[in-house]
C-alpha cells in the first residue's frame, strides 16, 4: 500500500470514528433528555389533609438584613398545615394555585416579616419604626429536575410589601426573589418522613422598598448618620437551608438563612453595619390534632 492510499485509509477511519462518536453523543444526550423530561408524573406522598399542633420555637434574626443587632425569641409556635385542592397552608406560606402542569405552577403566595422598634436599634434611634409586613403576589415555579420524591425547582416570587402598625396600612414597594431550590424527601417509615431544602436566590426590589429599610431622610440625619437615598435594583443574595422531620405526632423543624449584601445597591447606607446577616430557627411541636382524611401531594 503506497503512502497516498494509507493516508486515504486513515482519513476514512478518522471520519468513521468521528461519525460514531457523534452518533453515540447524540444517543446519550437523547437518553438523558428523555430521562429528565419523560417522567412527568412526580411520585407523591400520602399525607393528612390537615394537621394542628403547638410547641416552643427559638428564633434568632437581625433587626433587618445588614444590622448587627440580633434578636432572640422563645415563643409558642402553632403548627398549622392544610392541604386543600384550592389552597394550602404550611409553615412558610399560604398558597393558592392558579395554574398547574407537570412542570410549571403559578400560585398566589403570602409571606411576612417581624416589626422592629427603632428605639432598640442604635443605627435607627430616633427614626420611624419598621412595621410588621406581609408580602403578597404571584410565584412562578418551573421544575428543572425530578427523581422520585426529589426535585430541583426554579422559583420566581414577585410580591407587593404591605406594612402596618395596626393603626394604618401602607405599601412599601415591590420585591422579586428568583432562585433555585433542591427538595430532598424521604419516607423513613409509615409515621416518619424527612424533608431537606437547600437553595439560593437573587433578590431585587424597587427604590421605595430599599429606602424604607436603608434610606435616611434629611430630618433623621445626624453627624453619624448622614442623609441617604438609594435606588431600585439588586438587593443581594440569600442562601436557604431547612430540615423538617416528622416522627409519630411530633414535628422537628430547623432553618438557616444567610443574606449577602456585599453587592447590593444600598451597601453604602449608613444603616448597613455588616454585609452578611444570619437568621435561624428551631422548633419542636406536638401535633395533637390530625385529620383521618388523607391526600396525595408533597411535603
Amino acid at each position: 500500500m503506497n503512502l497516498h492510499k494509507l493516508i486515504a485509509s486513515e482519513k476514512v477511519k478518522a471520519c468513521l470514528y468521528n461519525l460514531y462518536v457523534q452518533r453515540l453523543f447524540i444517543r446519550v444526550s437523547f437518553l438523558c433528555i428523555s430521562f429528565i423530561f419523560s417522567n412527568n408524573a412526580l411520585a407523591e406522598q400520602v399525607l393528612p389533609k390537615w394537621e394542628f399542633g403547638l410547641g416552643p420555637a427559638l428564633l434568632s434574626y437581625p433587626d433587618y438584613p445588614g444590622s448587627k443587632e440580633q434578636n432572640q425569641l422563645l415563643i409558642p409556635l402553632p403548627y398549622i398545615v392544610y392541604r386543600g385542592k384550592h389552597f394550602s397552608i404550611n409553615q412558610q406560606a399560604l398558597t393558592k394555585p392558579f395554574l398547574k402542569t407537570p412542570t410549571i405552577e403559578l400560585d398566589l403566595s403570602l409571606s411576612g416579616s417581624i416589626p422592629v422598634a427603632s428605639r432598640d436599634n442604635k443605627k435607627r434611634a430616633g427614626m420611624s419604626d419598621l412595621d410588621g409586613s406581609i408580602g403578597l403576589g404571584p410565584v412562578l415555579t418551573y421544575r428543572l429536575y425530578q427523581y422520585q420524591l426529589n426535585e430541583l425547582k426554579f422559583e420566581l416570587p414577585i410580591r407587593a410589601i404591605i406594612a402596618s402598625d395596626f393603626k394604618r396600612i401602607h405599601q412599601e414597594g415591590w420585591v422579586a426573589n428568583p432562585g433555585v431550590f433542591y427538595y430532598y424527601r424521604k419516607a423513613l417509615s409509615h409515621k416518619q418522613r424527612i424533608k431537606i431544602t437547600v437553595g439560593a436566590a437573587a433578590n431585587f426590589a424597587d427604590s421605595e422598598n430599599h429606602n424604607y429599610y436603608y434610606g435616611v431622610d434629611s430630618r433623621d440625619a445626624t453627624p453619624d448618620r448622614p442623609a441617604y437615598k438609594t435606588t431600585d435594583g439588586f438587593s443581594g443574595v440569600s442562601y436557604h437551608l431547612s430540615v423538617n422531620y416528622h416522627f409519630d405526632q411530633f414535628w422537628l423543624g430547623g432553618f438557616w438563612r444567610g443574606f449577602d449584601m456585599s453587592q447590593a445597591v444600598f451597601k453604602k447606607s449608613p444603616l448597613v453595619e455588616t454585609h452578611f446577616s444570619n437568621m435561624f430557627g428551631l422548633t419542636l411541636t406536638w401535633n395533637f390534632m390530625t385529620s383521618v382524611e388523607t391526600v396525595k401531594g408533597l411535603e
